[in-house]
C-alpha cells in the first residue's frame, strides 16, 4: 500500500473510484451520482489540480481517495477540511483509510494547520467510529443535512486539533 497526492493525471482513476463511492454509499456523500456522472475527466482533473489531495493504492490501482482543502484568509487560515474519504471495501481494514488521515494531518502540520476538520454521515457509523479511533471529536450535529431517496440524514461535525496546547473539544 502506497499514498500519494493525487494530480489532473489521475482523473480517470480518480472519477471511477468517485463513481464506485458515490453508488456504493450514495447516503455518505453530498454529492448526487447523477450530477458526478455528468462530469468528464476533465472537470476531474481541475478538481485534482484545486488542492492537496491524496490516493491510497495497492499494486498500482487506486483504491482509497481523501480530498483535502485548507482555508485561505487571515481569519480562517487555520482550519482544513478532509472530504470525500473512500476506501473499497476490500481494502478497508488494511491501514488505508489511516495512511490517508495520516498522510492529510502531516500535510495539516506542516504547513501550519490548527485543526482538521470534516463532517460524517449519520448513515455512516463506521466511518464515524473510525474517525474517533484516529483522534477526532465530535462537536456537533447538522440535523437533517442530507436527503437521500426521501430519507433524511444528520452530518456529525468532528475536529481534531493539531496545536499542541490545545485540548481535544467535548463531544458535543
Amino acid at each position: 500500500m502506497s499514498i500519494r497526492r493525487l494530480g489532473p493525471e489521475d482523473a480517470q482513476a480518480f472519477r471511477a473510484l468517485r463513481l464506485e463511492a458515490l453508488t456504493e454509499s450514495p447516503e455518505a456523500f453530498g454529492e448526487d451520482l447523477s450530477d458526478a456522472l455528468d462530469k468528464t475527466d476533465l472537470d476531474y482533473a481541475n478538481r485534482l489540480e484545486m488542492g492537496d489531495n491524496f490516493g491510497a493504492f495497492a499494486g498500482g490501482a487506486l483504491v482509497g481517495i481523501l480530498l483535502y482543502m485548507r482555508e485561505h484568509g487571515p481569519k480562517i487560515s487555520h482550519r482544513a477540511f478532509v472530504m470525500s474519504v473512500y476506501v473499497q471495501p476490500a481494502h478497508r481494514g488494511t491501514g488505508a483509510g489511516s495512511a490517508l488521515v495520516a498522510a492529510a494531518l502531516d500535510l495539516a502540520r506542516e504547513t501550519g494547520v490548527g485543526q482538521v476538520e470534516l463532517y460524517v454521515s449519520s448513515a455512516a457509523p463506521r466511518a464515524h467510529a473510525f474517525y474517533l479511533r484516529e483522534g477526532f471529536a465530535e462537536v456537533g450535529c447538522s440535523p437533517r443535512a442530507l436527503c437521500v431517496n426521501g430519507c433524511y440524514h444528520d452530518e456529525r461535525h468532528m475536529i481534531r486539533y493539531l496545536d499542541p496546547l490545545e485540548s481535544a473539544p467535548a463531544a458535543g
